[in-house]
């Protein structure tokens, strides 16, 4: 080789190791950065024998990848689902102590108890019309709460749409930026890692399937095979309890039914004014909000409207009927209104303008304290219960709902943590490595420029003898 060829190949080299050092540099400075895969310098020989540059790359898990994307949208899903259930379990009081509907119809029974063994204690007739009006008012905050809960759940809904819709359009603005740069013959792979980012964003949003295309695109697909991302960006309305595709114009909410937002569908769906009507799902995370408002409000007409056929007299029947009614004291109606968000002692008790009926005691006693009758709503159906007993079911199927999906958030939690961590030892950025790596080029880096000085060194004696 002439001095001239050694002298270029040497500096070429060094140029090399320049530039991997820069990449090694880069690696071990966003070691830490979960969206950072390990990027490298591949090299390839000219004719001349000297290496040069071919590409910066990454090192990613294709395979990989798409496990973890998977394993990120069940475990946001069932995250949510769990938050949601614990909110609920928070609003009926079933995460600690005795749950205050459960609390507010036991109090109320044993007032009627105490006032049946006193029926001339003005004190107890007062306890019956105060845990009366207590009643009354848990159902109605238990109500009120339900449907903040669903205007939450609403608000979550449109903005995780408009999340969704933002991340599309920049993954396809990405798209369009890598496919120029690689036509520029420029390194992609910071662009490369971002898209990477945004994709498990979506993926925490519905579950995602990822197809290369040529000149460093990518398409996304649902695994149904709705196209979220292709050609362009497909923008998602979310309208009365649908999403629809603003592209296609056609409902799409079958096609996304996993992740955050598959989740937030299940809550809130509700199939009673389907046409024709389906009976609420038997998923405990399913329909939430329908089962609760149909529950609640059979609880509210268990106490203000006729029993069934069969069924021992309700607590409003046996009050309406007692006889006689003698002066100033209540005939009928002890509470008023017949939802679960209208549902009131009634105002004559509760200003004490009227006295409860004498002679309702023992039946309204009796009535409250009665087996045998039947608590059907959506999502649950008890028989042969007593008020307490209606309760006690409801309260306890919420209680084993909220606890399944808490068991399932923390085992989708974990293993989406291993996931993480295969994926991060395979393609992120493993300092020892790079370190080594780093150790190697310092090396090489030393060996070319002693080549460098000796070249230096003959064309110096060249000169001198010439």
């Amino acid at each position: 080789m002439s001095l001239f060829g050694a002298l270029n190949s040497a500096t070429s080299g060094l140029r090399l190791i320049q530039s991997n050092i820069q990449v090694v540099s880069d690696n071990v400075s966003r070691s830490n950065d979960p969206n950072r895969t390990r990027h490298v310098l591949e090299r390839t020989t000219d004719k001349s024998g000297t290496v040069t540059i071919a590409q910066y790359t990454r090192r990613s898990d294709v395979q990989l990848r798409s496990q973890l994307e998977t394993s990120i949208s069940e475990d946001k899903g069932a995250q949510t689902l769990a938050d949601y259930m614990r909110r609920i379990g928070d609003l009926l009081g079933t995460t600690s102590g005795k749950p205050g509907l459960s609390d507010a119809v036991d109090k109320f029974a044993q007032a009627w108890r105490d006032l049946e063994a006193s029926p001339e204690s003005s004190v107890a007739a007062g306890q019956v019309v105060l845990h009366g009006d207590g009643l009354a008012r848990e159902i109605r905050r238990v109500a009120e709460g339900v449907e903040d809960v669903a205007a939450q759940m609403d608000r979550d809904i449109r903005q995780t749409v408009t999340d969704l819709n933002q991340n599309l359009a920049d993954i396809d603005e990405l798209n369009d930026n890598i496919v120029a740069l690689r036509g520029a013959r420029q390194p992609t792979m910071e662009l490369e890692d971002r898209r990477d980012s945004l994709i498990r964003k979506v993926a925490e949003i519905t579950s995602v399937r990822v197809v290369e295309r040529e000149g460093g695109k990518v398409a996304l697909f649902t695994p149904t095979g709705l196209a979220l991302c292709d050609a362009a960006p497909n923008r998602i309305i979310y309208d009365q309890g649908r999403l629809v595709s603003a592209n296609s114009g056609s409902d799409i909410s079958q096609h996304l039914r996993e992740g955050k937002l598959g989740a937030l569908l299940e809550l809130s769906a509700d199939h009673s004014d389907a046409e024709p009507p389906r009976a609420a799902s038997l998923t405990p995370t399913s329909e939430v909000i329908r089962k609760l408002r149909s529950q609640l409000d059979q609880l509210t007409s268990a106490f203000t409207q006729p029993a069934r056929p069969g069924e021992p007299a309700s607590f409003q029947e046996v009050y309406d009927r007692a006889g006689p009614t003698n002066p100033g004291e209540l005939k009928s109606g002890f509470f008023k209104g017949s939802s679960r968000l209208t549902i009131a002692i009634n105002e004559d008790l509760l200003s004490g303008a009227a006295l409860v009926k004498q002679s309702a005691i023992a039946d309204a006693a009796g009535a409250i304290a009665a087996p045998g009758r039947t608590f059907a709503a959506d999502g649950i159906v008890a028989t042969d219960v007593t008020y307490s007993g209606m309760v006690s079911h409801m309260m306890g199927s919420w209680t084993t709902g909220e606890s399944d999906a808490k068991t399932r958030a923390k085992a989708t939690s974990e293993f989406k943590t291993a996931m993480e961590s295969r994926y991060q030892s395979t393609s992120g950025v493993n300092l020892d490595e790079e370190i080594a790596d780093l150790q190697v080029l310092q090396r090489n880096y030393s060996a070319t420029a002693r080549v460098m000085q000796v070249v230096s060194a003959m064309f110096d004696a060249l000169e001198r003898i010439g």
